[in-house]
């Protein structure tokens, strides 16, 4: 028999990631069981990968958590699924890209289950052309869209 999950757990986990996200990777990594999966739905349309297990996930945060520093997060909203350790949730951020100079925005939608306290399973979708707009340096990013779906 599975034990009855708090109403506010998804809330509470995912409120400790979104902070995580403005210290360091170990600090994401640790709200993961080591059996975890992370996904990206859309990031192929930007070159990334779109499945990853723990370690990639980690290598991942490395490289893309110090592009944006500071970033906010508002409008968030978590929402449990009934009868399982699941939840979508939803939140706006924003933050400076120093090395272009621009702002990426982007309204995220997640999907999540937490097993033990941890993530054991977490997918989020976002818009690839709000990435494309703040992260490419120059000021054509259609010509980067298209030939990101070549």
């Amino acid at each position: 028999m599975r034990a009855e999950r708090k109403p506010d757990t998804g809330l509470e986990l995912f409120d400790k990631l979104l902070k995580a996200f403005n210290q360091k990777a170990e600090d994401v990594t640790a709200l993961f069981n080591d059996d975890a999966f992370i996904e990206y739905p859309y990031a192929g349309a930007v070159g990334a990968q779109t499945r990853l297990n723990m370690q990639e996930y980690a290598n991942h945060l490395n490289a893309i958590l110090g592009q944006m520093p500071d970033i906010t997060f508002t409008d968030i909203r978590v929402y449990p699924v009934s009868n399982s350790d699941s939840f979508w949730a939803e939140v706006h951020g924003e933050v400076l890209i120093p090395k272009t100079g621009k702002k990426y925005e982007q309204d995220y939608v997640m999907y999540f289950t937490a097993q033990n306290g941890k993530f054991i399973f977490y997918r989020e979708y976002w818009n690839p052309q709000a990435f494309l707009r703040a992260f490419n340096e120059s000021e054509n990013t259609q010509s980067t869209s298209e030939n990101t779906n070549k």
